[in-house]
């Protein structure tokens, strides 16, 4: 399996590797996604977020469907607007771009069926279900050696705890591992924090709706 980018890595997490079934809701995984898709850029540093906004970018088209959609709307709407409102614009399509990506690099498998009343289903199952889990064993383990967290494995999991995706450590106990994810948070620099601020906003808002 080819290195995964976050939000590739989020996908996985966020997919059951034999069935390819969600594991979440789809419009709070597509939150998820789009947060991370935002988060590749940021990882980069071809996006600038200050004080809740995006700022800036340097970021160019490279072929790449989930980073080039996201320029290409840069380039439509331009700087200034708040993160949580870039996270709320990229969730609509955000899945079926990074299914594409994976698909692409052969790392999943897009099935489709339909349903007794005809309800399209589509699944994304993974090429190697053992490789497809790689990314929450290593959440799992950095969670016993919290120092050792780098950029992107730090964010992957804050986000996925946003999206309420367990991670689990083998080796800690149940609290243990809720306290060193509650801490997680506040070793991320401000931009990551103002990404995970929008998380949090857009979950909100779709469980919001969810209930009205």
């Amino acid at each position: 399996m080819p290195e995964l980018a976050l939000a590739d890595e989020l996908f996985m997490m966020g997919h059951d590797e034999y069935s390819g079934k969600s594991r979440l809701n789809h419009d709070v995984l597509s939150v998820g996604l789009a947060a991370a898709a935002l988060g590749e850029l940021m990882i980069d540093e071809t996006i600038t977020v200050d004080g809740g906004r995006l700022t800036g970018w340097t970021a160019k088209q490279n072929g790449d469907p989930v980073t080039d959609q996201i320029v290409a709307q840069l380039q439509q709407v331009g700087p200034g607007h708040r993160v949580h409102q870039w996270v709320e614009h990229l969730r609509g399509d955000i899945k079926e771009l990074v299914a594409y990506r994976l698909v692409g690099h052969g790392v999943v498998r897009r099935e489709t069926s339909r349903t007794f009343t005809g309800r399209v289903q589509v699944r994304f199952p993974a090429t190697d279900p053992t490789e497809a889990t790689r990314s929450m064993v290593r959440l799992g383990f950095l969670l016993t050696r919290p120092g050792d967290f780098d950029p992107q494995s730090a964010l992957l999991a804050c986000i996925a705890t946003a999206v309420d995706l367990s991670i689990v450590a083998p080796t800690l106990s149940s609290a243990t591992t809720r306290q060193r994810l509650a801490e997680l948070p506040g070793r991320l620099v401000p931009g990551y924090r103002d990404l995970l601020a929008a998380v949090d906003s857009a979950v909100a808002a779709v469980a919001l709706q969810a209930h009205g």
